[in-house]
This record gives C-alpha cells, sequence and structure tokens, in this order.
C-alpha cells in the first residue's frame, strides 16, 4: 500500500498536465475566446477595484480631519455669572457642564463605568473583537440587532463627530476614528475626556455637573453605590434618571454593581452595602433664578456682542457683575409694591368680568361697543361705523416691559386690564 501511493500521485499528476496541454492546444485554436476570457476577467477586476474604491470614499467621506480629532477635548461649558460678593447667580449654557480632570473624580465612578460599558478598556486598542464577537452572537439568537459592543473610545466618537444611527456603515466609522483616537491621545486622556462629554439625564453633562445635579457633591466624593447609579444612566438617561423613575434607576445601579462584582473592582462586603444603600437625592447645581433675570438678560446681550452667541453658550465664562442680591431682591419687590399700589386706585379695580370686557375691547373695539348696546337696549346707528373707542375710555394694553419677574405681577399685567384717560385734544 506505501509503494502504490506515489505511483497514484504520479498518475494524477499526468492526468492533470495532459489536460492542461489540451485546454492550451484549444485556445491556441481558438483565439477569439481567449481574447474574450482575458477581457472579461479585466473587465471583473475592474469593476472589483472600482467598486472596493468608491466603498472606500464613502467610508471615509465627512470624517473628522486629524486637527478636529486632536480637538476633541473642547467641550460645551456653561458661562457662570458671580454676583458682587463674588457668589454665582447665574448660569448660561447649551450643555451644562462643569469639566474636572481625571485625578478629581472617585474612582468608585471609574471602576463602575469601565465594569460595565468596556471591562477590557485598557487593553485594546480601540476595538473590543472579543465584545464585538459576543454581541453579534447575541444579536443572531435574538433575531434584532439588540447589542452593539461599541467601546468606551467607540462611544467618545460617536458622541462627538457621529449621529446614532444604528447602521453597519456608521459603525465601520466608528471603527476608524476610535483607531485615530487611540493614536492620538493615552488611555487616561480618552477615559477623561468620556466622562466629562457623556450625558447623565436632566440636562446634566460629565460626572461633575451629573454628581452635584443628583447627589449634591463632587465627582471625587460619590461612595460605590451612587458611582454605580450614574454608571448605569449611561446606557439610557431618558430611562433610567433617578428623578423620572427610581426603581428602574435602582434596578439599573444593582446591574452595575454586579458587573462590578464579577470583574473584581468590588468585594462582596462592598456590593451587599451597596445594593441596601438608600438613594437620597440632592441638587446643588440648579440655581433658582427667582429674581434678577431683566439684569441677567442685560449681562447676556453684552457679553453677546462682545464675545459672540457660540462662546457665551459654551465657551465656560466667569462672569463678575455688581449685582447685589439683597438690593434687587428689595427694589424688585418695591417695584411690584408700586405697581400693586397704582392698580389699587379709582378705575383701576380687577374685576375679572371687567377684565374680559376691557381684553375684548382692546382686541375688537367693534365688538365690544356692539355688545354694550346690546345690553342698554339701543339701536346700532348703522351710520356710525367707527372702531375706536371714546377717548375717555381708551384702552393702552400694557407693554411688554411692564411685565417684571415675579410670577403674581406677571398675571395681572398679562390681564391687558390696566387702562387710562385720554387728556382732551387741543382745539
Amino acid at each position: 500500500m506505501g509503494g502504490a501511493h506515489p505511483a497514484h500521485i504520479l498518475s494524477n499528476m499526468t492526468w492533470f498536465r495532459e489536460r492542461l496541454s489540451s485546454g492550451r492546444r484549444w485556445l491556441a485554436m481558438q483565439p477569439r475566446a481567449l481574447a474574450g476570457a482575458i477581457i472579461l476577467m479585466a473587465l471583473a477586476l475592474a469593476v472589483a477595484a472600482g467598486a472596493t474604491l468608491w466603498f472606500a470614499y464613502n467610508l471615509t467621506a465627512g470624517l473628522p480631519s486629524r486637527a478636529q480629532v486632536r480637538g476633541l477635548g473642547d467641550m460645551a461649558q456653561a458661562t457662570t455669572l458671580f454676583d458682587a460678593h463674588d457668589a454665582p447667580a447665574f448660569t448660561i449654557f447649551k450643555e451644562q457642564r462643569i469639566e474636572v480632570p481625571l485625578d478629581r473624580m472617585s474612582s468608585n465612578l471609574v471602576k463602575a463605568v469601565v465594569s460595565v460599558e468596556d471591562q477590557r478598556f485598557f487593553d485594546h486598542n480601540g476595538v473590543d473583537f472579543i465584545r464585538v464577537a459576543a454581541a453579534a452572537v447575541r444579536n443572531v439568537h435574538a433575531g434584532r440587532r439588540a447589542e452593539g459592543g461599541s467601546t468606551i473610545t467607540q462611544q467618545l466618537a460617536r458622541q462627538t463627530f457621529l449621529s446614532r444611527d444604528k447602521t453597519y456603515r456608521r459603525k465601520l466609522k466608528e471603527v476608524i476614528l476610535a483607531a485615530h483616537i487611540e493614536r492620538e491621545y493615552s488611555k487616561k486622556d480618552i477615559l477623561e475626556m468620556y466622562l466629562n462629554k457623556v450625558y447623565f439625564g436632566d440636562g446634566l453633562y460629565g460626572v461633575e455637573a451629573a454628581s452635584r445635579g443628583y447627589f449634591g457633591k463632587h465627582a471625587s466624593q460619590l461612595t460605590v453605590d451612587e458611582a454605580a447609579l450614574l454608571a448605569g444612566l449611561i446606557q439610557s438617561p431618558s430611562s433610567y434618571a433617578p428623578t423620572v423613575n427610581l426603581d428602574r434607576a435602582v434596578a439599573r445601579r444593582n446591574v452595575v454593581l454586579q458587573a462590578m462584582a464579577s470583574a473584581g473592582a468590588i468585594n462582596r462586603a462592598q456590593y451587599d452595602r451597596a445594593r441596601q444603600a438608600k438613594v437620597a437625592l440632592t441638587n446643588t447645581l440648579e440655581m433658582k433664578e427667582t429674581f434678577g433675570r431683566y439684569f441677567k438678560e442685560q449681562v447676556r446681550k453684552e457679553l453677546v456682542e462682545r464675545f459672540g452667541r457660540a462662546r457665551v453658550a459654551e465657551g465656560g465664562l466667569r462672569v463678575f457683575t455688581t449685582l447685589d442680591p439683597q438690593l434687587q431682591q428689595v427694589a424688585e419687590k418695591t417695584l411690584e409694591g408700586g405697581l400693586a399700589a397704582v392698580e389699587r386706585r379709582r378705575g383701576y379695580a380687577h374685576d375679572r368680568a371687567r377684565c374680559a370686557r376691557w381684553s375684548a375691547a382692546a382686541i375688537s373695539p367693534t365688538a365690544a361697543s356692539t355688545a354694550r348696546r346690546r345690553r342698554s337696549g339701543r339701536a346700532d346707528p348703522r351710520s356710525n361705523r367707527s372702531s375706536t373707542p371714546p377717548p375717555s375710555k381708551r384702552v393702552i394694553p400694557p407693554p411688554a416691559s411692564s411685565t417684571i419677574s415675579t410670577s403674581r405681577s406677571r398675571r395681572r399685567t398679562a390681564s391687558g386690564c390696566l387702562k387710562t384717560s385720554t387728556p382732551p385734544r387741543d382745539r
């Protein structure tokens, strides 16, 4: 048997050579067929090359330049207006964010985010192929695209440069950008930018704003349970925000705690304590602007004239003003009291029916005069169709600037009931 095997191979080779030589003789006898075959192969290669080039161009078209990738850390930050005592009084923002370095973020938060979002963050080069393969298997079993497998770097690329469309084209762009980002930045820088950029719901961007907005403390002071709750918001801020649905937020927090325990980020005792912890929400970031809003608007206009709208809304300016909160509140209360005193004078009573009649007269004087004639039983003098009310009863709608910042006075002036007497005309 062993000696027959080489002979069998030799026989096959001889058969192959004979077939090849016969094929050559046939092609030699059919030059047109040979030329046609060569042309078809050339066309197929050209079409394949063209399709490849078009796909590559279409995929890379619109991707940010290297300079834009290097400017990844430039984020919109709120402008803060300080009063005369250097205390924060107002904020102007497009995205409410307070940027902080990574060393001023709690290690509990870093562990929580890495555990639930990208456990191999420090090991891959922008794309976790193991996670991608696992996500593909789960998607096949689920029969839909239930999981994406994006790394923290890919999420950062999507949040900054791409849309949230669930397409393979966008996914490939995400992979390319993630590779660029990994070449330009260190892992520490990528994690820092991600945690400062990501949205946590309730209009809060970045971990510092989220920590103050939900727990009333700095990001460096977060406990294990608080860090797990914030990390759980990243997947779907609108669904898991504790101000929207506390039970759902706690359930998501517990999922993050389980991921932390599985990854070895916390031990069993820490897991049990964090799971049993109650959620106490405190918002120290929100400024209740109950006074001085005209002052704020005037300052905003001057800033826009000087620096431009984009820088005022996104540049993180620190503006120190002359506003004295106590004097401002006293001034506004004095103005409110003065307006109330004027309205209590004779002829300024706030009867609802009268307000409705005066408002209707301001909008349609003809309809109001017709209603008065019907009540008095007088006929409609068709010869007199003047739509102007008598001079002594002319209605003056309140100007927009008469509405002051308190809600009670807004209700008064919004009714349109202020009226005055017109002095006699000169003859």
